[in-house]
């Protein structure tokens, strides 16, 4: 039981970093509504 248990939080550790991870690369582009200049969001860090 103790050795099913360890697995399944190794598993649910993995996937929560895994997560992290992928949500870091995502880049929003803002469109300025007085000059209609199009540019990317700085990362917030």
């Amino acid at each position: 039981m103790k050795k099913i248990a360890s697995v399944a939080l190794i598993a649910v550790m993995a996937l929560s970093l895994a997560a992290c991870a992928q949500s870091g690369s995502k880049q929003i582009k803002v469109k300025c509504p007085a000059c209609g200049y199009e540019f990317l969001a700085p990362a917030d860090n």
